[in-house]
């Protein structure tokens, strides 16, 4: 499976993941052919990008679990839209209160990890989607912080919002690859003026307030939630959502990073990021489960036959090359070869442009 830009996108391509239009209807489900029209149709979603399969690779399975998460993504963000909306109008929400009951029902489960599988998302909802997301991502890890069913839909709520002032990005400012000082200044600007709106709806708990204040002060020294066990539970679990779902979502300007990169990076600055929160978030979701490809160190790849609850980075991988099983767990193992990343592509061959051909068809013809 890999992530293509749209610009980049091929008649013949195969979906890994459906598309719903605006509605919540099914266009394409997952392992159609793209055709040209089906390409046009993405373009004028202002789709990002999409996943593909490789053109020999079967198609992953999913679990009925699965398919209801990423339904429950899609359908979700059509009220979510209509109540953001209505607040930045300083309106009550019409479906927030529910969303909210939904998302703590169904995440707010000690017991269960969930395949936390990213959305198609377009430069419309890109917000709503990440919004949705970190909600997510904090009522599973809430549960685990062992918060109360209150804290945690304070939580929840806040994490819904939270993000409300970047719906008042310019797209010429939104669509950059490189911010500049002066783009960078205007975000800031615009996501406090989000914060002051909010703090003027009465209709929002002072609760939910205080958690995106504490969040807000984190942004602007991202090192405090290291050190500073003062700081709200809700505020520091924000912190590692948000950054999880921003390293592994498709955005503009750079591919997204895998979720073993990403643990990795939140477990090494432990300055940055709370331990414990970050150990909640691993408890959360399924990472390097049997089944997954991966790249080790050693320039080899390998299949994961066995997970590890213990520390999910160190499975036991069955080496395509030789045929050897590397147990990880094992500390003399772990300090020869480790995993490097989730395999990105099934094809190893390699990858010539056409600049370079008609070069070489020029000096041998």
């Amino acid at each position: 499976m890999r992530f293509i830009r749209t610009e980049n996108l091929v008649k013949g391509m195969r979906l890994a993941k459906p598309i719903y239009n605006r509605n919540g209807v099914l266009l394409y489900d997952r392992d159609t052919k793209l055709t040209k029209q089906g390409i046009n149709s993405i373009k004028n979603f202002n789709i990002i990008g999409i996943f593909i399969l490789e053109p020999a690779e079967p198609l992953p399975p999913m679990t009925e679990e699965d398919i209801e998460f990423e339904r429950f993504q899609t359908m979700s963000i059509f009220g979510l839209k209509e109540d953001i909306e209505l607040i930045r109008l300083e309106k009550k929400p019409v479906n927030m209160d529910n969303l909210v009951k939904i998302i703590v029902k169904n995440y707010s489960k000690k017991d269960k990890k969930v395949n936390f599988m990213q959305n198609i998302r377009s430069q419309e909802d890109y917000v709503f989607k990440h919004c949705l997301n970190v909600a997510i991502l904090s009522a599973m890890m809430g549960i685990r912080m062992k918060m109360t069913d209150t804290q945690i839909r304070n939580m929840v709520y806040a994490a819904l919002i939270h993000d409300i002032g970047k719906l008042s990005i310019k797209p010429g400012i939104a669509l950059k690859n490189v911010m500049s000082p002066e783009d960078k200044q205007e975000i800031q600007r615009l996501e406090l003026k989000g914060m002051k709106l909010i703090a003027n709806c009465d209709f929002i708990e002072d609760e939910v307030k205080g958690i995106l204040e504490e969040k807000y002060k984190l942004q602007q020294n991202p090192k405090a939630a290291g050190k500073n066990q003062q700081l709200r539970v809700a505020s520091r679990i924000l912190q590692v959502a948000e950054v999880y779902d921003d390293m592994t979502a498709m955005k503009l300007g750079e591919e997204p990073l895998s979720d073993v990169v990403a643990i990795r990076a939140l477990l090494s600055d432990i300055e940055m990021y709370d331990a414990k929160v970050v150990s909640s978030l691993i408890d959360s979701i399924k990472i390097l489960f049997p089944g997954i490809c991966v790249e080790l160190t050693n320039g080899y790849t390998g299949l994961v036959i066995k997970a590890n609850e213990e520390n999910v980075l160190r499975p036991m991988v069955l080496c395509f090359t030789d045929n050897d099983v590397y147990n990880l767990a094992n500390d003399r193992v772990f300090s020869v070869v480790q995993i490097k990343d989730i395999m990105k592509t099934m094809d190893k061959r390699v990858r010539i442009d056409k600049s370079t051909i008609e070069e070489y068809l020029k000096k041998y013809n």
